[in-house]
């Protein structure tokens, strides 16, 4: 059976630079940082939003035999993460330089905003409305 979404594979041009990106400024947890296979320079390295989260974000570094994903590498990949107090969170990330290429914008499902990590990628921020 089914449980959940174990990762999410984000490719990004320098993992030290993202790695800074979601532990610093966005305030992610580092879980894991090993070396992808022994002799490697390019390592696993995934991180999530908090203890509770059960879905990892992978900062994939593009190598030989993934070099085709070396081309999305800051392109739009459509990776959402929902949000609470999306008003206060902007204030936040835009006070840690954080550039948000999409103000919050408020809509009937709920209000989303849209950042840009430190590899040019887009992640769209939600926070749904009470019910």
């Amino acid at each position: 059976m089914f449980q959940h979404i174990g990762t999410i594979s984000l490719f990004v041009a320098d993992q030290d630079r993202a790695k800074a990106f979601y532990t610093e400024k966005l305030g992610f947890e580092l879980v894991t940082d090993v070396p992808l296979y022994p002799g490697a320079t390019t390592r696993w390295l995934s991180v999530k939003p908090s203890s509770t989260a059960t879905t990892e974000l992978t900062l994939y570094l593009p190598e030989d035999n993934w070099s085709h994903y070396a081309q999305v590498v800051g392109k739009p990949q459509a990776l959402t993460i929902n949000v609470s107090d999306i008003t206060s969170l902007h204030h936040d990330l835009q006070a840690k330089g954080v550039i948000f290429v999409q103000e919050p914008d408020t809509q009937p499902w709920g209000t989303y905003a849209t950042i840009e990590d430190s590899e040019g990628n887009h992640i769209i921020l939600v926070e749904i409305p009470a019910t």
